[in-house]
């Protein structure tokens, strides 16, 4: 029997707002159970519908030696410490080292992380792998659609698969086309690299949404899916909405094509694919409305089944949103709708007081507000009865991230005026109804939910819903660029800038 292929595989994740002013330090990935590492990275990811739970099972299947020493990741904040990032490299680079030669590296990124004092952090940590490993060993790499990808990862990395769903229903699927495709390189059947495009645009793609079934993700996958089933040289295409709140040179749309052989024809795929991005860069398929508007829906009588789903997209922590944002809420208090269920407001001085009172006490609060002076809106004082308390803990069983751990903290569920309140501990954005079924809430039967999400919760929630609406309560996710102080994303850019590619054709797409 052959000797098993040695494969070393490790995962850091985060997704990073330049303008949200909580950092992401070492305690931050510490807090959220985000730091695991050894035989607790197989225990928490093996079986789930996951890049990792995919990476375990092909490395069962085909006989991997697979090290997998780290993966870290925590809830969307501000930058990354450079002190967390350096830490967390140091551990891959050791482990790497102490484990030359390998066959192959798979690595597990978002493509949206910023660190404080480098330019493209996910980028800098290819360049720090390759030195180790050399030019031949092959990289493949795993992204977010919603990325902001820059040149260096076509220049240090052989693969690079990501998600083409949002919500990321497909991220198993994602690094299952990684590893297979390192597999045949490892064995000698091919030899991939990797063609790049990108344009002076960013919040294009629609942000990557792709559950309505139209918009311009669908299109620009479904003429991906055409150029790879076309040319057999074309073995993976990987396209970007971008996170548009990232002030990075590589903010925005790109397209990296995976090929082996024919780069002129990777190239021109690459350049045709950001053009049609460009093209349809201002088409969307949500509106957000003002809260009085959702609070003039949310007044109108049930015509159908199912419970109301407010989105709270510029509070979603999903997003880096604070999470404590108390302006919807307020709103939903004083106009005494029935049946109303808020997830989440996360505050833990007042989980404490809630936890020390016990269920069915009655607590006053200072309620959110809390973590920023502009993006949080004001403490709430409110008399809450507390119904139930929780560890936090939930395990997804809808589409998204199936199998995967979700934590709240220590939270609790109280009742304010009849309107129910989750008070989470931590920061974590509502994606899957096992969330609220642990505080003892059946998400079919509510008249309304008031979810802290942009994307990934109508995975799971919108099918039970009679209706889904956006609202825009003056978190930080917000989609009014121009108060932002952009510095480092390249100028000009659209939608900044309006005449942003009057000197910028086609050809010109990868040195954008």
């Amino acid at each position: 029997m052959s000797e098993s292929l040695k494969v070393f595989c490790a995962g850091l994740m985060h997704e990073s707002h330049s303008f949200c002013p909580i950092p992401a330090d070492l305690a931050t990935f510490k807090s959220t159970g985000g730091i695991l590492v050894g035989d607790e990275v197989r225990s928490e990811f093996h079986g789930t519908r996951s890049e990792l739970g995919a990476i375990f099972d092909l490395s069962d299947r085909l006989g991997w030696s697979l090290l997998h020493p780290l993966f870290a990741h925590t809830v969307p904040s501000g930058p990354v410490t450079a002190e967390t990032f350096h830490y967390f490299s140091a551990i891959i680079e050791k482990e790497l080292v102490s484990n030359l030669p390998v066959d192959g590296v798979i690595l597990v990124l978002h493509g949206a992380m910023l660190v404080d004092g480098l330019d493209d952090a996910e980028g800098e940590l290819l360049r720090r792998v390759r030195e180790l490993i050399g030019p031949e060993t092959p990289i493949a790499v795993t992204f977010d659609l919603h990325g902001n990808i820059g040149t260096a990862v076509a220049e240090q990395a052989n693969i690079v698969s990501s998600y083409r769903t949002t919500p990321h229903v497909d991220q198993y699927e994602a690094a299952l086309r990684a590893g297979e495709l390192l597999q045949r390189t490892m064995a000698g059947e091919i030899n991939p690299r990797v063609a790049y495009a990108q344009l002076p645009m960013f919040d294009a793609l629609d942000m990557g949404r792709t559950i309505a079934g139209h918009g311009p993700m669908v299109g620009i996958n479904r003429l991906a899916a055409q150029e790879i089933e076309n040319h057999p040289s074309i073995l993976d295409i990987a396209i970007h909405a971008g996170f548009d709140w990232a002030d990075k040179y590589s903010t925005g749309p790109s397209v990296l094509v995976t090929y082996d052989g024919d780069e002129t024809l990777a190239q021109s795929v690459a350049d045709q694919l950001i053009e049609y991005a460009w093209q349809t860069k201002a088409e969307k398929t949500v509106d957000m409305l003002g809260i009085d508007e959702v609070i003039r829906i949310a007044r109108e009588p049930a015509t159908s089944k199912g419970p109301l789903l407010i989105g709270d997209f510029t509070d979603c922590p999903g997003g880096a949103g604070m999470g404590d944002n108390t302006n919807m809420l307020k709103a939903l208090i004083e106009a005494r709708i029935e049946g109303v269920v808020v997830a989440s407001i996360a505050d833990p001085a007042a989980v404490e007081k809630c936890l020390a009172a016990g269920v069915n006490t009655i607590v006053e609060l200072e309620l959110g507000g809390r973590l920023h002076a502009i993006y949080s809106g004001r403490p709430l004082h409110v008399t809450a009865r507390v119904l139930t308390v929780s560890d936090g803990v939930a395990f997804r069983a809808g589409p998204y991230f199936t199998g995967t751990r979700t934590y709240f903290g220590p939270s609790c569920l109280v009742d304010i005026e009849g309107v129910r309140v989750i008070i989470a501990t931590e920061r974590e954005q509502i994606d899957d109804r096992a969330q609220l079924r642990i505080f003892g809430i059946d998400p079919d039967e509510e008249n309304i939910l008031v979810c802290k999400a942009v994307n990934h919760f109508r995975a799971d929630f919108e099918p039970i819903s009679r209706r889904l609406i956006y609202v825009d309560s003056g978190g930080v996710v917000s989609r009014n660029f121009k108060q932002f102080a952009y510095r480092k994303i390249r100028r000009p850019i659209w939608p900044l800038d309006v005449d942003a590619r009057a000197e910028n054709p086609a050809s010109e797409a990868r040195r954008a």
